[in-house]
């Protein structure tokens, strides 16, 4: 005797699966999402990097006025046997002072790292490694003296430029977004949140301003 229960059928919905089309839309939506997205990332990054290099900046700042308080001068920059930078010997650059830090701690630590430094392809086999990663500090006077003996250092801290007047005692530096130390002009974000200048300050202007060299005749 056969069975009278008529043989189930699979049923098929229309949603069931995505076709072509629709995964080409979908596709083309999370692009564009992204194409939104991903600027406004990469811009916020830029943003926060700056602001923590412009707080690291104030913070070294406000300690070497301290340690000038105490010593009635800013610390050295001159270290015997420094490596060779640029044919200037025992001139420690792109470090803030470890007299800041020991053996009074005007800072938690000097071992201080520039948030755009990391990105810098422009490495030098004669400098000491990851230097490029510090922040600079320069001690003016030390560098206006320096300029006698070394010619290199005429054009930025020769009795012609008066640096000590126009910078005064001390400048510090972070490269910029744009990833250049040339020319050494402030970064301004108004200009665009990746655009020409470096991060700085120095003791007479609080954004370094006045820090290119002057057009001598």
């Amino acid at each position: 005797m056969q069975s009278s229960t008529p043989p189930v059928r699979p049923v098929h919905h229309p949603w069931s699966a995505f076709t072509l089309i629709e995964l080409l839309i979908v596709v083309a939506i999370i692009a564009i999402l992204a194409a939104i997205a991903v600027p406004n990332f990469l811009e916020a990054q830029v943003r926060a990097k700056s602001s923590r290099a412009q707080a690291d900046i104030r913070s070294v700042a406000t300690a070497l006025e301290m340690y000038r308080v105490d010593y009635n001068a800013y610390p050295t920059m001159i270290e015997p046997g420094f490596p060779h930078v640029y044919g200037l010997t025992d001139l420690k650059w792109w470090y803030v002072p470890d007299a800041l830090s020991t053996p009074v701690a005007y800072l938690g630590s000097a071992d201080l790292h520039c948030p755009f430094g990391g990105d810098f392809k422009n490495q030098r086999d004669n400098f000491p490694g990851e230097i490029w990663r510090r922040y600079s500090y320069e001690n003016i006077r030390e560098l206006e003296q320096y300029a006698a003996s070394y010619p290199l250092l005429q054009a930025k801290y020769g009795p012609q430029q008066h640096a000590l007047e126009r910078i005064g005692g001390w400048r510090l530096l972070c490269i910029g977004p744009d990833i250049e130390w040339n020319p050494m002009v402030q970064y301004d974000p108004t200009n665009g949140t990746v655009s020409l200048g470096n991060i700085m300050r120095s003791q007479k202007d609080p954004v370094g301003r006045n820090s290119e060299p002057l057009a001598v005749n």
